[in-house]
Order: C-alpha cells, then structure tokens, then sequence
C-alpha cells in the first residue's frame, strides 16, 4: 500500500516520525527530513522547503510549492492514502487535487480554522474521508460541519507521550556546565530563528544585569553556526541533537524558566512542566493582516485550551516588555509554582497516556478500509 504523507514543520514531522515507526508493511513517501527518511519514508521534498510563518515571509517559498504540486500531480493518481497534516497553504490546495484520485484521504492535525479563515473547515469536511484532531475543543467545534462520509476521531494529544525528558538532570546540567539556566527557543524555522535570536539576546542581556543566570538554546544543526555567532561572548550553550539526545525535552525539563517562541515549543514547556513566557514577533505587514483576521486573542496553546491566561504572552513588542514579564516571574517563586499547578491540570485535560499507540491503532484500522 503507498501512502504519502504531507506536512511543513518539524511538529507535524515529530508526530509522524513517533506514530509511523512501529508501523510495518507500508510503502511511505512524503515530504521528508533526517528522522522521517531514518524510518524508511521517501522523498525528495524536504520540510525546511516549506516551513515558513507569515504572510510576507511565506512569498520567498512560493516558487518550491508551486514545483512540488506539479509534482504531486504526476504523483497522486499512483497513492493508496494521503495523510495531510495540518499546514493549510500547502495541503488545502493538495485536498482539492487528490479527491476522487485517492482512494482515501486522512487529515492529521487540523489547522487552526477556529481561530481564522473556518472556511477551511468546511473544504477539510467535504473533501477529507477522515479528520483526526490534536486538541479536545476541535471535535465540537467539525460538529458543524459534520456530513456522511466524514468522521472527526479524538485519542488525545501525542505530546502528552512524547515530551517527556530522556536523560537524568545531572547528566544534563554536567553536559551542560552549569547548575542554573535559562532555556531560549527562537524557533524552528530559519524565518524565526534569523528573526528572534537577536532578539532574545538583547532579552537575555538584560536579564544577566539581575540575574546570575546562564542559558542553553536546543536547536537543529543548521542553525548552530548562527546562532553561534549571534550569542557571541555570552554564557549560553547552543544544542543540537548531535550533542545531545532530545535537546529541547531535556534542556526545557530541568531550567529555571524559558523564553518561547509561540508555536508548538509552548506547548511542550508547559507538559514538561516548565515555567515560561511566550513571545511572537512576525514581519510588520504580516502581524497588520494577521491582526485583522485573526478571532482569538491567545497566541499560547496552553491559555487556548484552559481557556486561562497561565501562560504570559507578548505579541510584537520591543525587548524590554518581554524582558520585564520574565524579570517579575524570575523574581517570584509563587508565580513559577503557580503555574506548575496549572500545567498539571494541562497535562488531565490532554491526557491520559497512551496516546501514541491510540493514534497507531487507529491509522492502522483506517489503511485496513482501503
């Protein structure tokens, strides 16, 4: 059985990489980078390729999308299952191409159509044969666009069994040097990385004027010689998973507090139990647009689903107002307790364990239909 899987970010990548593994007997293609291609998935198409936030900065990717859907279209008629994860730029337009061409058609992570553009939602239920959601409120949310033929399925979140941390604190504060730290996550993309590490070091500077604290950023390999250069002179240990296993799950699970770039990272910190702040910072002109579209007015998932603000969020603004939220929550041991609290109830609310051989089970029964 083919089965080609299309997805844009390293969130979607993780998932699929932990689900897919322990599956045999399946013919993998897709959009691909190191881990995906270590299980055995093929492709040519690489998820950096695609990886992108923002409305301006995603212009610079629009000659590579626009090759890989000529590709597709030689493709699709030869693929058993399409599995779409989540990124609706890339796999709305694909939706559209492959129905009445796959035999079926899964949709994994649905986009954030609660938030803005929900006529999404209606093309995912009309065009998809099956829709599996990550987050508890989306199943009632598709209840509005329920139809025969489609079926919205829930089993919880894979980051409840994922982000776990796999090394002991004392190998990783030895490894790291240090016995107290900060952790900075700038992000996974080189749009956010280019964009937030400049920006984090002028956080981070003014933080060393209170606080004897060191850092450690987790990163992917290509990063490391900007990020390198960027936190020149500074105490902070940049870490790929060439140094270390798990970076971002082992250095975020024993540091004081981190400093997150919104996204998925956020959510991770809180399942790991770890106090943070939250920042996103796009182009002018796409937080103008986004500002206008956009109908919550959380950007921290944790908040999002407790429908709470736990987690501080500073959208768009100069350094020093994210500086001086971390500042009052370094300086407070109740805060940090307190939202160690809420991150337990977090961890209820998405829970129970098990996830992962949920999601197995049922992307197995669902190949076993075609």
């Amino acid at each position: 059985m083919k089965v080609f899987i299309s997805l844009a970010d390293r969130s979607a990548s993780n998932y699929v990489y932990h689900i897919f593994k322990d599956i045999k007997g399946l013919d993998l293609w897709g959009i691909v980078d190191e881990r995906l291609l270590s299980i055995g998935i093929k492709g040519n198409w690489r998820v950096e390729d695609f990886s992108v936030v923002g409305f301006w900065e995603a212009l610079w990717k629009v000659p590579k999308v626009f090759k890989f859907f000529r590709e597709f279209e030689d493709l699709i008629d030869r693929v058993d299952v399409l599995i779409l994860c989540d990124a609706p730029a890339l796999n709305i337009p694909l939706l559209k191409k492959a129905k009445g061409r796959a035999k079926k058609i899964i949709y994994f992570i649905s986009p954030q159509v609660w938030a803005w553009k929900e006529e999404r939602a209606r093309i995912i239920s009309e065009l998809s044969d099956h829709l599996i959601v990550i987050l508890p409120f989306e199943v009632d949310f598709y209840k509005r666009y329920s139809r025969d033929g489609f079926n919205v399925h829930y089993v919880g979140h894979p980051l409840v069994d994922i982000a776990k941390p796999s090394l002991d604190e004392g190998r990783v504060k030895a490894f790291l040097g240090f016995e107290r730290y900060l952790c900075l996550m700038p992000g996974s993309r080189w749009s956010e990385v280019k964009r937030h590490a400049p920006y984090l070091r002028k956080v981070y500077e003014y933080l060393l004027k209170t606080f004897d604290l060191s850092a450690a950023i987790p990163t992917f390999e290509p990063f490391l010689d900007y990020l390198k250069d960027v936190f020149k002179g500074l105490p902070v240990r940049i870490v790929s998973p060439k140094d270390m296993e798990q970076p971002s799950y082992n250095i975020l699970a024993y540091s004081e507090f981190s400093i997150v770039a919104s996204g998925t990272a956020e959510l991770e910190a809180s399942l790991l139990l770890n106090p943070h702040a939250v920042f996103y910072r796009v182009n002018p002109i796409s937080f103008f647009i986004a500002k206008r579209l956009v109908k919550v007015r959380n950007i921290a998932l944790t908040n999002l689903i407790l429908s709470s603000q736990i987690v501080p969020e500073v959208v768009q603004k100069d350094y020093r107002e994210l500086a001086y939220v971390c500042e009052e929550i370094l300086k407070d041991d109740g805060i940090r307790k307190r939202m160690k609290e809420d991150f337990l109830r977090l961890r209820q609310v998405l829970g129970p364990e098990g996830t992962l051989d949920r999601l197995r089970s049922l992307f197995v029964s669902l190949l076993e239909e075609v």
